[in-house]
């Protein structure tokens, strides 16, 4: 049997990275629209955020997605909102 990924979903780290990259941006929607029952959001987030994607195209593209997910989960927060 094959070792999955740092994020638990594919053996390949970029491919393992895509997928999860996935997941935060339904896990961010779901916060948004006030279906919050994922906890780990921000600890995944900083997790996603320490990979190095290297030279993979598609990977380069989750990063920047990634980055996007941040952007509009930040630009939401009210003031005082700890998240």
């Amino acid at each position: 049997m094959t070792d999955l990924g740092r994020f638990n979903h594919h053996p390949d780290p970029a491919i393992d990275f895509c997928i999860e990259v996935e997941a935060l941006e339904g896990m961010a929607y779901n916060r948004r629209v006030g279906f919050d029952v994922e906890p780990t959001l921000e600890g995944r987030l900083s997790r996603a955020f320490e990979f190095r994607v290297g030279g993979d195209p598609i990977a380069v593209q989750a990063k920047q997605r990634l980055r996007e997910i941040e952007a509009a989960r930040t630009s939401e927060r009210l003031p005082n909102d700890p998240r």
